[in-house]
């Protein structure tokens, strides 16, 4: 049986059989990836920790006739503060969600994983980063590695200055669109997550209104270019 090494965040964990496992993964190198983690729910697996929701690990993982399975695991970061916090265990089962619904079997997504282990560490380790905020970020940036980050210079119709958002970017009100309006210190925070790279987007001072703004647009993104909801977000 032909093994590979990775390195992979569980994305989803679901039962299988009697004591085992089935993982889906986002691995480096690979993509999405459903692996089967035989044992791994007895007390004495040696797999119990790196089978876990949100665990990033070093891993082996042997090719079957049409499945895979974990042969090695070393755990590097388990990200254990998110379960000791409800607001930020919410905000990464929303990520995790996004990931898991709109990344395609076996699609390389190292940016991608890199940015949600990014948004994860921050839930985990920066508690005077608000969640929401975090999330917002993480989803801005999501849809401008998937190719449809709005336009936020000027009006995307006209050309004029506006402030009003729509899924293609700035527009007047006068456009009939589904939109929403944008104050000022919201369109600076949007311009910040889109033009700084990826370990600064995050940081940034912003007020409950401002984080509420950017939530807002991060939204209608989402509603514009997925036709599903977000069940995670209905915990927020």
């Amino acid at each position: 049986m032909k093994t590979f090494k990775t390195r992979a965040l569980v994305l989803r964990e679901y039962e299988a059989g009697e004591s085992d496992k089935r993982l889906l993964l986002l691995c480096k190198g690979v993509g999405r990836l459903s692996v089967y983690a035989r044992g791994a729910r007895k007390p004495k697996s040696k797999f119990i920790a790196a089978a876990q929701l949100f665990t990033y690990s070093d891993l082996v993982i042997a090719e079957g006739r049409g499945f895979h399975s974990l042969a090695q695991a070393s755990v590097i970061e388990n990200f254990y503060n998110l379960r000791t916090d409800y607001d930020a265990l919410c905000c990464a089962h929303v990520i995790t969600e996004i990931c898991e619904k709109t990344i395609l079997e076996s699609e390389n997504c190292d940016e991608l994983l890199q940015l949600t282990l990014k948004a994860l560490n921050h839930l985990h380790k920066t508690p005077t980063l608000p969640p929401l905020q975090t999330l917002a970020v993480f989803m801005l940036r999501f849809f401008a590695w998937y190719g449809v980050a709005p336009g936020l210079e000027k009006c995307c119709v006209c050309g004029r200055e506006a402030l009003f958002l729509c899924a293609e970017g700035l527009t007047c009100n006068s456009h009939p669109t589904t939109k929403i309006p944008i104050s000022h210190p919201s369109l600076a925070a949007l311009r910040h997550i889109f033009d700084k790279d990826a370990a600064q987007a995050f940081l940034f001072t912003a007020t409950p209104a401002i984080i509420q703004e950017i939530n807002n647009a991060a939204q209608l993104l989402w509603r514009h270019h997925f036709d599903w909801e977000l069940r995670s977000a209905g915990f927020l």
